[in-house]
């Protein structure tokens, strides 16, 4: 509650300094919720490499680009962060640098987004996400799952889909 508080002060400041519609507001998580964390439906926690470590709410008010209301389940991460600040700012990326995001601008305005690979290594534990494929290999849950389709990561496909296992984890 305090935090709702909190961010809706930091809103009406900018609404009553009329500096929302040149403010980019961006608010998430870094991780999963930790111990006795509710991350229903997601599996997992913080510190597991399961969607409910990984997944994370991510609310952008960003005039122009967003439309108020809109929830989007397009393929993005914090990779993009940076690419996408320095292309809203006009400030040329590091030169020489390879950045691994990219602007998702076009993404946050009802483009497709091109990421279509990710891949986590916590310790011991596993992931990679191909698509809507995503394999795991962890204490808590190993297998192959469809996330299009069981974003809970319940039901493991490894035997069904025997190619796709052995397409993602090559990829790893």
């Amino acid at each position: 509650t305090c935090m709702d508080d909190s961010i809706g002060a930091i809103l009406d400041a900018l609404d009553k300094n009329n500096l929302a519609k040149n403010t980019i507001v961006i608010f998430f998580s870094d991780n999963g919720g930790s111990g006795s964390a509710d991350n229903r439906p997601l599996n997992g926690r913080k510190g597991q490499v399961l969607e409910g470590g990984i997944r994370v709410p991510c609310i952008i008010r960003w005039p122009g680009i967003t439309q108020p209301g809109t929830v989007s389940d397009a393929f993005l991460t914090s990779l993009e962060l940076f690419p996408t600040l320095c292309a809203a700012t006009g400030t040329p990326t590091p030169e020489g640098v390879v950045l691994d995001g990219y602007d998702m601008a076009p993404v946050l305005a009802g483009a497709p987004s091109p990421r279509t690979e990710m891949f986590w290594q916590r310790r011991a534990e596993k992931a990679a996400r191909v698509g809507q494929w995503k394999w795991v290999k962890a204490r808590r849950g190993s297998g192959l799952y469809n996330l299009a389709t069981d974003i809970g990561e319940r039901h493991d496909l490894s035997n069904e889909q025997p190619e796709v296992l052995k397409m993602v984890q090559e990829k790893f």
